[in-house]
């Protein structure tokens, strides 16, 4: 063989080799592992803070209330007459700050489906007051003379004027929860409701006045721990500290109804005695009162809870 051909030889050979380099692949670094998909089994505790939406509608029970006038010991002059009956309502709207804590067991019982137990008592500034709350109203009854042959029919205008606030001390609920998890597996969404419980009170005055007769003012006050109902809706989420999985975040609406609470009054009675050039006299007796008050609650808050691995 020739020198020609023994060159051709290795240049042809050179060139293969280095065709056959350039036509493999790369070897990059390798992929980053997957995360694992968050596993939301397990007990939780966590605080949380937001407003609460009071809306309390209150009856008022008010009965007739008697009125007497009299002059010169009533003997050239006396007047009978009653107020009506009455059933105003009215509406109070305690908002304000509330917060508190939670503790929970969740169960992821499938890929996608989560279903809890959670309970938490939370601390309320609500309250709200209302008045003055004027009601007007007609008195009738009949005026006599000396001689009371025939009674006269008269009139004279009232109303009543109530004074007063409603409040939510505190509250707590004991729920279920079953939440949809989606995403990449570190965000769920929930239906929850459950048992609402609270402290809930009702305190003021209503004062019944009518022209030319003594006003008569009653105070009523009450407040217990109620038993209810709450609903609601939530988003709860994963916070990835470096690595660590511990910790979510959460928002939820309720809507919590707390039952109702009745306050009422003995009744109560009032006389003026006015002597000039003559002695005359005037009285009004009011009957018991009553109210009739049915809390309900609207809450919008944030938490965080620290979940147990």
């Amino acid at each position: 063989m020739n020198k020609f051909a023994i060159s051709a030889a290795a240049i042809t050979t050179l060139f293969a080799t280095h065709a056959m380099a350039a036509d493999m692949a790369v070897k990059g670094p390798a992929p980053m592992p997957a995360p694992a998909v968050y596993n939301w089994t397990g007990w939780y505790v966590g605080v949380n803070a937001g407003a609460s939406f009071g809306d309390v509608k209150t009856d008022f029970n008010v009965p007739s209330t008697s009125l007497s006038a009299c002059t010169a010991l009533c003997l050239t002059f006396s007047e009978s007459l009653s107020t009506p009956g009455l059933s105003p309502t009215n509406r109070t709207y305690p908002n304000g700050f509330m917060g508190g804590g939670q503790i929970g067991y969740n169960w992821q019982f499938s890929p996608i489906w989560v279903g809890g137990l959670e309970a938490d008592f939370q601390g309320a500034v609500e309250k709200d007051h209302s008045g003055p709350v004027t009601t007007p109203f007609t008195a009738t009854g009949f005026s006599c003379g000396i001689i009371c042959i025939i009674p006269t029919p008269v009139s004279a205008s009232g109303s009543t004027v109530a004074d007063y606030q409603t409040k939510i001390d505190w509250f707590g609920t004991v729920r279920v929860r079953l939440g949809y998890v989606w995403g990449n597996g570190n965000v769920m969404s929930y239906l929850t409701g459950g048992l609402a419980y609270g402290k809930v009170g009702i305190n003021g005055t209503l004062t019944t006045a009518v022209t030319g007769f003594p006003s008569v003012t009653q105070a009523f006050s009450d407040s217990k721990v109620n038993t209810g109902w709450v609903v609601g809706y939530g988003t709860e989420g994963v916070i990835d500290f470096w690595g660590a999985r511990n910790w979510t975040w959460k928002i939820e609406g309720l809507y919590m109804d707390l039952g109702h609470l009745d306050a009422t009054a003995p009744g109560a009675s009032a006389t003026t005695c006015v002597i000039s050039c003559a002695i005359s006299f005037a009285s009004t007796t009011a009957g018991p009162i009553s109210t009739h008050s049915h809390f309900t609650d609207g809450i919008l808050r944030g938490g965080l809870n620290y979940k147990f691995f």
